[in-house]
Parts: structure tokens; C-alpha cells; sequence
């Protein structure tokens, strides 16, 4: 019995973390996630994640793509809008740059869409950089959101 105890505590322990992990990053996608739409790839010169649709209560984000050179620069396109807001809405994202075996190499700054306003779609881009000498190890990216 003792053992069958353990075995639970230690189930009901996991799931607990489980369940606060997906409260405190709602919005979190990564390309190894089971069961996410996210891909990614190599071009010539960049590599290459793209996200679906992701949401953060009333914010939507959708065709989120995000692309790494060589030499530190990043680009991050997206679409974003609310359903619902009082005083305009902003998605707020952030990259962990994780290696194959999912550590993180290096966690970019924040970056801003437009103020949201329901009924209205916003495009927008953003320039960033990242440590250079992490690229070559870059496998997976791991997209964290906020609204």
C-alpha cells in the first residue's frame, strides 16, 4: 500500500506542475511539441519556424513565422487580434532558441505587436537580434506569449 501511495502522490504532483505550467504560459508553442501545427526548416541563408494559431484570452495570433540568420539577426511576422478590450489589447512574444535536446541556448528580448482594437486584424513585423554563435545549434524554438 505504501508504494501505491507514493505512486500516486507522485501522479497527483505531476499533473499539479502540469496544470500550472499551461496556466502561466498559455501561449506557448514549440517546434517538438506533440500535436502542435508548428513547423520549421532550413533555407540558404536562414532558419525557419512558423506557428498556427495561438490565443491568450481574448488575443489571437495566426501565422506567426519567425527567421534566424547566421549572424544574430532575427525577423518575426505576425497577424494578431483581440475579440474584447476596453483600453486596446498588445500580444507580447518572446523566443527560447533551444537546441536539440530542448536547452535553452538564448531567450530573445520581448516583442510588440500594434495596439489591438476588436474588429481589426493587425500585420506587423519585427527586427531583433540574437547571440550569433548559438545558430549552428538552434533545432527547436519555443514561442512564449502574453496579452
Amino acid at each position: 500500500m505504501n508504494v501505491l501511495r507514493r505512486a500516486s502522490r507522485v501522479l497527483v504532483s505531476a499533473a499539479a506542475i502540469g496544470a500550472t505550467v499551461l496556466v502561466l504560459n498559455p501561449a506557448t508553442a514549440s517546434a517538438d511539441s506533440h500535436g502542435s501545427a508548428v513547423r520549421s526548416g532550413v533555407a540558404a541563408d536562414y532558419k525557419w519556424f512558423t506557428w498556427n494559431d495561438l490565443s491568450v484570452g481574448d488575443c489571437h495570433q495566426t501565422g506567426g513565422h519567425l527567421q534566424l540568420y547566421s549572424d544574430g539577426k532575427l525577423t518575426f511576422s505576425a497577424t494578431t487580434w483581440t475579440t474584447f478590450t476596453l483600453s486596446g489589447d498588445i500580444w507580447h512574444s518572446r523566443f527560447k532558441l533551444n537546441n536539440g535536446a530542448g536547452q535553452t541556448l538564448y531567450t530573445t528580448g520581448t516583442y510588440n505587436s500594434p495596439t489591438m482594437w476588436p474588429s481589426k486584424h493587425h500585420d506587423y513585423t519585427v527586427q531583433g537580434t540574437f547571440e550569433p554563435s548559438v545558430y549552428n545549434a538552434i533545432a527547436r524554438v519555443v514561442q512564449h506569449s502574453e496579452c
